[in-house]
C-alpha cells in the first residue's frame, strides 16, 4: 500500500505491514474557482492497519460525485497500489 507525503509534492510511498481495511469517503467544500466561491467534491481513501492505524493513501477534488470522477479516482489508486 502507499501513502502521500504532502511534504513532498504527494509522491507515494510505501507502506509497511497488512493494511486490510480501506474506506472511501466523499463531502462537499466550498472552494474559490475564477473569483466565484463553488460547491467541489473531495474523495478520500483511508487505509487502516491491524493495531488500527490509519493513513490518507488518496484525495481528490473535483467538480461533483459523478461516477467518473469516482472511477478516474479508483483507477488511479489502484495503479498506485498494483503497479
Amino acid at each position: 500500500m502507499l501513502r502521500l507525503n504532502a511534504s513532498s509534492s504527494q509522491t507515494p510511498t510505501p507502506l509497511a505491514g497488512d493494511w486490510p481495511y480501506l474506506w472511501l469517503d466523499a463531502t462537499y467544500l466550498k472552494v474559490r474557482q475564477g473569483g466565484r466561491i463553488v460547491s467541489a467534491a473531495a474523495i478520500i481513501a483511508v487505509a487502516v492497519n491491524t493495531d488500527g492505524r490509519r493513513e490518507i493513501i488518496g484525495l481528490s477534488i473535483g467538480p461533483s460525485e459523478a461516477e467518473t470522477f469516482w472511477t478516474d479516482f479508483l483507477h488511479t489508486l489502484r495503479a498506485l497500489l498494483l503497479p
